[in-house]
């Protein structure tokens, strides 16, 4: 189980990493808006990150326990965001929704990623 967590944990840190780059790059560039999305993006890496290290607390070494929180969170926020979108879709928001979007997509790739490693199908 370390050996996941630490592949997952690496794999957070360098997601967000990319993601402040490709901002710093875009701030260069002055693409304000694009620099956000990436600030976005990031936001939610760190998020589930921070949602992995509290399932290993409550989990207490039960790799099911922690699978199960984690995968509970990757479901319960991701509805919010779903409903966010649909009201900013409803309203012809836009941004709204492009900012909505992102954090979906960025859940999928955690949600895959996550199996990935913690079901060792590499």
């Amino acid at each position: 189980m370390e050996k996941k967590l630490e592949q997952l944990d690496e794999w957070f840190e360098k997601q967000i990493a990319f993601c402040a780059e490709e901002q710093r790059k875009l701030l260069d560039d002055d693409r304000t808006d694009e620099a956000n999305f990436e600030k976005i993006r990031a936001n939610v890496y760190d998020i589930f990150r921070t949602i992995l290290s509290v399932a290993v607390k409550i989990g207490k070494g039960d790799t099911d326990a922690i699978k199960e929180f984690f995968h509970k969170k990757t479901e319960q926020i991701p509805a919010n965001w779903v409903s966010s979108y649909d009201k900013a879709k409803a309203h012809g928001d836009i941004e709204q929704m492009q900012i909505e979007n992102i954090k979906l997509e960025t859940i999928q790739e955690i949600k895959l990623k996550f199996s990935e490693i913690w079901e060792e199908k590499r």
